[in-house]
């Protein structure tokens, strides 16, 4: 009898990345060799039955996600919200777990019509030549493409994105030096964050930042495999500019500004819902304080050990994606497909399923209220 089975070697490669393993800490864990392990990714050797099941075992994906097509990323630019402490393993493992939030999305849409993508126009030149003023721009006719005002705080913004098309799941790992990851993919911006417990503003400053990279960076192949610091560091520059100001309108944010103390800045986060030290640069980038004042409150902040917790940090909520746990639900009250086969269909671990979806898998239904249109055949 043959005990081979169909076995994908990419979905292997997948499955030991996402987990943070090395060939040969998967061999040691497995009782295989790293040879062994080697021969099977290269697909030089395909696994027996015992192999595969001992695989199965240490990386805790279902078998079928062995079998399945390789779940793949096109061309085109990851870009990771990440402190320099990010190691090249951390963004690998994000990498591959966008994939897998690409594979539910694919399951999904199968059923349920996504809301469709409303953005400005996408800049395409070199980063070189965008300007400042284009950068102010694009966030302002995001703004106004979105429904919001010039003068007024940016509502749930994780909601709003949503709304307009834009996919946004957490990923199940949490990583200190890693708090978002973006890219466009079967022609829709995907976010994807990372669970790691951060206060509500700095959450939304992770998500306008990525909405800087969508707008501004479509040209842009791939920020982790340029050498040059400098090229990242202007990259990531822009992002941070265009997120300043898509949060905090120049005109509006100075005409709130009645004092530069800290204690009002306090009372100031309340209303916009960005950090402190967001409110300070952006304070200094417009020219309202001179260095000495930026490097003063920054040193007080530093002082009160602010610079990881701010106050008011767990007053405020934190915004959590809705869109695919709403979209899961109604595809199962309307008995659309049975939950087992709609589970099997993702071809992912429970746990990795249920935090892409946000929700326990066959769970009761959530009235929503974000329009999804359900399709009358599975087209």
């Amino acid at each position: 009898m043959n005990e081979r089975l169909i076995f994908n070697p990419k979905q292997l490669t997948s499955a030991r990345i996402a987990r943070g393993l090395t060939m040969k800490e998967l061999a040691e864990k497995a009782e295989l060799s790293r040879q062994m392990i080697s021969n099977y990714e290269s697909g030089k050797t395909i696994p027996k039955a015992d192999s595969i099941l001992k695989l199965i075992s240490v990386l805790q994906f279902p078998r079928s996600f062995f079998s399945a097509d390789t779940f793949e990323l096109y061309s085109g630019a990851t870009f990771f919200r990440s402190r320099s402490a990010a190691t090249k393993k951390v963004r690998d493992m994000q990498k591959e777990r966008l994939k897998y939030v690409q594979e539910v999305y694919k399951v999904l849409a199968t059923y349920v019509n996504f809301p469709k993508v409303c953005l400005p126009e996408l800049i395409e030149k070199s980063i070189y030549e965008i300007t400042e003023e284009e950068i102010v721009k694009k966030a302002e006719e995001l703004r106004k493409i979105w429904g919001l005002d010039l003068i007024s705080p940016v509502p749930n913004l994780i909601q709003l994105a949503e709304q307009n098309g834009v996919i946004i799941s957490e990923a199940n790992m949490s990583n200190p030096t890693l708090d978002a990851v973006s890219r466009w993919m079967i022609g829709r911006p995907f976010i994807m964050l990372t669970d790691n417990h951060e206060s509500a503003v700095r959450r939304r400053f992770n998500v306008a930042h990525e909405l800087g990279h969508i707008l501004l960076h479509n040209g842009v192949e791939s920020i982790h495999e340029y050498s040059q610091t400098e090229l990242k560091n202007i990259i990531e520059y822009q992002a941070n500019l265009f997120a300043a100001h898509f949060l905090l309108p120049s005109a509006a944010f100075s005409d709130s500004l009645l004092s530069i103390s800290l204690e009002y800045y306090i009372d100031l986060k309340k209303y916009w819902k960005v950090s402190l030290q967001s409110m300070i640069q952006k304070t200094y980038t417009l020219a309202l304080i001179n260095d000495d004042q930026r490097l003063y409150l920054n040193k007080r902040i530093a002082k009160n050990k602010w610079k990881t917790k701010e106050p008011y940090d767990e007053q405020l909520t934190i915004e959590q994606p809705e869109v695919f746990q709403k979209v899961y639900h109604m595809i199962l009250e309307h008995q659309v497909i049975p939950a087992s086969q709609l589970n099997q269909a993702f071809k992912l671990p429970k746990e990795e399923i249920e935090k892409i979806l946000g929700t326990a898998i066959q769970t009761e239904q959530d009235k929503t209220e974000i329009v999804l249109e359900l399709l009358r055949s599975n087209e």
